[in-house]
């Protein structure tokens, strides 16, 4: 009767834990499911895991113990009870109560044995068999204690207050409770009936089990196991989230260490300020900026940011206004007071913070220092306005296009030219402010420049604001952004109406020089020439004199034809007739029309050129020019004996050629202004002689694509240099 009350005890007891379970693993559940459904299962686990076997280990430490002076008590009742005889074990043999003691010595044996495992590492690694041999002590034990003195000992009791004790102090890892329970009941119910024990007396007609005693074993095994498992179940879920919220204080603490790291070591400044003018939060930058050494000093000092900070005082009621209107500022710019009375300027971009129901609690932003910019600005607009007022001075026409061929600006000169105002032609295309048959030629041009970038030099023509038409030429440039893209073009007007009508007057006035001079001195040579090829007339004058009146005759000639070339050089160019040639064989002719002058001089040349050199594509009269003019020149300008040498050689894409004599040389001055039109040595022999041959030279040479020039030192005579491009090189190109 007394077992059945404590049967029902123990039951009510086990009902009450379990609804008691239940409902804070739903709860718990609940909370954690938030946290845990982030977290990878395979890491939960294994964390989980190592938790709970340290948690194992810990507790069989402690319930081992338990154990040890459970047994112990009991064993001091059996002591009281052989001293004082109770009389609720009246009934148990004497010999029975004898064993009692060796049964117990057994019990604590194996309990010290576990807990000696326990200490071990063995016991560390594996606490699953600590755990085993904790139960097995009290519960096997006993079985092999009543199968040794020959019967079967249902002591239920024992059982469920271990089964109790292990489900209440380690409620986790329930199969470990499973195999423990079902350890002890395989053996009661297995070998017991296989052996044929009955129980102890006075009970030995009972049957050792009955239908009552197994379903209250099975309810109260299941109710100990399912109360672990919920536990562990509720202590997995508890681990999670404690985990969860480890990793999201790791995590918040690193964001905020970002954000303070941030804060601290922006560059610009940021600031919290309330609407009455203090400052909440400074950071170190805006501490910098504003000259003081920290932040509290920011915060402590300035206390009416209206009247001690901005210049302006007016200018925080207009960033309170701007924010109250669009609930921030982008690029608030103002003048501020620094720490040491300074000013600098700053630039603000802050909003308003509001509560939930939309009261104002605070300023929030960043704050630049722009004070090198508003310099450079400033530095920029003053070389801006120079540019302006040096462009408005220039007397020609100047204007400005973008890259999409839309003006953007011009000068005065173009607006008092052309009757045209800035404003009118901004945004404007060519056809919008020009004729229609000049629109498409400049917008052709214009086209092609901005698409092959560089330089463009073109003559054409313009209507001025007076309806009459100038001819011009256009000089215009391509022009580039900051980041290296095409910004557009630049263009200058330069009306060459006047020169044009100079080269027209000038045309008339050599064709007036070629007719009116040339032609008498023709006719008076012919006259000369006739006489002298009739010596047996009788003639007033003697023979010398006719000579030299025809040589005087030929240099006023070639003094005329010299002046007729120059002038159609410099106008039109020199036009050439380009072939292909070898170079010796143009030194040839020309040392070959020389000779009787060479003679004459008492010159002499020496002739080095190959005929081995790669051909040159030239006009070979051109280039004879070029070289008698060149050796002509050498003898004219020294005394007689001269010794002259030619030579040329290759070098790379081009063959350089070299006239050189041993004479008298000239200084470097000279030799600067050699080739200028007009320019007339000092040691001319021949008094008559313009200064034309070696500035037409310079423009044959430079004709052809080459380059000439000399050296000389006075005293160490002078050479002569040019280049013409090879063949090859010129079908390349």
């Amino acid at each position: 009767m007394k077992k059945a009350k404590a049967f029902l005890a123990v039951g009510r007891f086990a009902q009450r834990l379990k609804a008691t379970v239940f409902q804070t693993v739903q709860k718990s559940w609940k909370k954690a499911s938030v946290f845990t459904s982030s977290l990878p299962s395979y890491a939960i686990a294994s964390d989980y895991e190592a938790w709970r076997d340290r948690f194992l280990w810990q507790r069989l430490h402690l319930a081992l113990w338990v154990a040890i002076v459970l047994v112990l008590t009991f064993a001091f009742r059996d002591v009281y009870d052989a001293l004082f005889h109770l009389k609720e074990l009246a009934n148990i043999p004497k010999e029975a109560k004898r064993l009692f003691f060796v049964l117990y010595a057994a019990m604590v044996l194996s309990l010290l044995s576990c807990l000696a495992i326990h200490k071990t590492q063995f016991g560390r690694r594996y606490p699953g068999f600590v755990f085993l041999g904790l139960g097995w002590s009290i519960t096997i034990v006993e079985q092999i204690w009543a199968t040794l003195n020959n019967f079967a000992l249902p002591d239920i009791f024992a059982w469920f207050v271990m089964f109790l004790s292990q489900a209440t102090l380690i409620p986790v890892r329930f199969p470990l409770h499973l195999v423990s329970q079902l350890g002890v009941l395989i053996y009661y119910f297995g070998v017991n009936t296989a052996l044929g024990l009955k129980q102890p007396p006075p009970d030995s007609n009972k049957p050792i089990y009955s239908v009552t005693m197994s379903l209250a074993l099975f309810w109260f095994c299941f109710i100990c196991n399912f109360g672990v498992y919920l536990y562990d179940r509720l202590q997995r879920s508890e681990f999670s989230a404690h985990k969860e919220l480890e990793t999201a204080y790791q995590k918040l603490g690193a964001t905020e260490e970002k954000y303070r790291s941030i804060f601290e070591n922006a560059v610009e400044g940021i600031f919290q300020s309330t609407p009455d003018g203090r400052y909440i939060t400074a950071n170190p930058a805006l501490a910098r900026i504003y000259g003081y050494s920290f932040p509290e000093e920011v915060i402590a000092n300035l206390t009416d940011i209206e009247n001690q900070l901005y210049v302006a005082p007016n200018r925080r009621t207009e960033f309170m206004r701007l924010i109250e209107e669009h609930g921030s500022v982008s690029e608030f710019e103002s003048q501020i007071y620094r720490k040491d009375g300074s000013i600098v300027w700053i630039s603000e971009k802050a909003y308003a913070v509001r509560d939930q129901n939309g009261k104002l609690l605070y300023y929030e932003g960043v704050i630049s220092d722009i004070t090198k910019r508003k310099q450079v600005e400033e530095a920029l607009q003053e070389q801006l306005n120079f540019l302006q007022v040096l462009v408005n001075t220039i007397p020609t026409p100047v204007f400005y296009q973008n890259a999409q061929g839309l003006y953007v600006g011009c000068n005065k000169a173009f607006e008092e030219d052309f009757g045209l105002s800035q404003k009118k032609i901004l945004g404007k295309t060519v056809y919008e402010i020009a004729p229609e048959e000049l629109a498409q030629k400049y917008y052709q041009a214009d086209k092609e420049l901005l698409e092959q970038g560089g330089v463009q030099t073109s003559e054409g023509s313009v209507i001025y604001k007076d309806n009459t038409k100038h001819d011009v030429i256009f000089y215009k440039a391509t022009f580039s952004k900051a980041d290296g893209t095409l910004g557009g073009l630049v263009g200058v007007i330069l009306d060459i109406s006047q020169r044009k009508r100079t080269e027209e007057a000038l045309r008339v006035f050599f064709h007036a020089v070629s007719h009116d001079l040339r032609n008498p001195v023709l006719g008076t040579l012919m006259v000369l020439k006739n006489l002298l090829s009739h010596p047996e007339e009788k003639i007033l004058l003697p023979r010398s004199i006719l000579e030299r009146m025809v040589q005087s005759s030929d240099r006023q000639l070639n003094l005329i034809n010299s002046l007729m070339e120059a002038h159609v050089s410099e106008v039109q160019g020199i036009v050439l007739q380009p072939q292909t040639l070898q170079l010796h064989t143009v030194v040839e002719a020309a040392i070959a029309d020389l000779e009787p002058m060479l003679k004459e001089n008492q010159a002499f040349l020496t002739n080095l050129v190959s005929d081995v050199l790669p051909s040159v594509n030239a006009d070979s009269t051109q280039l004879w020019r070029v070289y008698s003019n060149l050796i002509v020149n050498a003898v004219k300008h020294n005394p007689p004996g001269l010794s002259i040498t030619l030579d040329a050689i290759a070098l790379g894409d081009k063959v350089c050629c070299t006239v050189a004599d041993n004479g008298v040389g000239m200084s470097q001055q000279q030799s600067q202004h050699l080739f200028d039109l007009y320019f007339r040595g000092n040691n001319v022999r021949n008094s008559l002689s313009l200064g034309l041959g070696l500035y037409l030279c310079r423009q044959i040479i430079t004709a052809h694509g080459g380059e000439i020039g000399v050296k000389s030192d006075l005293g160490k005579g002078a050479t002569f240099w040019f280049t013409l491009p090879l063949e090859d090189s010129v079908k390349s190109a």
